[in-house]
């Protein structure tokens, strides 16, 4: 079972990357796409969505840093691993989402990668344990037991 708080580090990482990725990616659209004679990026609700798609990414990054950092026994805790799989897999689908908004109907179109990152984002939140199996793991790591869910 510890091999899973290795594997949901993995999981951070492809969320990480993947949001990353769009956020690279509607960074470069909002600076060519123009709208009423100006780059789309000059509007400030424009300004806004990248700054807290920003902040997100790193946040979820800087989760990953602290489970590998504080890995006993070569492996990240199950609270740390979980905290970080869950914050990142929900961040990756809401910077995904706000990325396919920004772009309008390119970022939806399959002719641009995009909407690929979105649905990879949904599926790395199914992988290794949904969100709420890694929220149950988180109440269990506060409360210091597990909880049956069998019973």
């Amino acid at each position: 079972m510890e091999a899973f708080d290795l594997e949901r580090c993995g999981n951070t990482t492809m969320s990480v990357a993947i949001a990353q990725s769009a956020l690279d990616q509607v960074l470069e659209y909002v600076q060519e796409r123009k709208q009423f004679g100006k780059e789309i990026v000059e509007f400030q609700a424009v300004q806004l969505k990248l700054a807290e798609m920003k902040m997100k990414v790193d946040a979820a990054r800087l989760l990953l840093y602290r489970a590998m950092v504080n890995a006993e026994k070569g492996l990240p805790s199950i609270a740390d691993s979980s905290i970080a799989k869950c914050f990142a897999n929900e961040m990756v689908r809401e910077v995904t989402s706000t990325a396919l908004q920004l772009m309008g109907g390119y970022g939806y179109s399959r002719e641009f990668p995009l909407e690929q990152k979105m649905r990879d984002g949904w599926g790395w939140g199914i992988a290794g344990g949904t969100i709420d199996i890694q929220k149950i793991n988180i109440a269990a790591a506060l409360v210091g037991r597990r909880f049956n869910q069998r019973r």
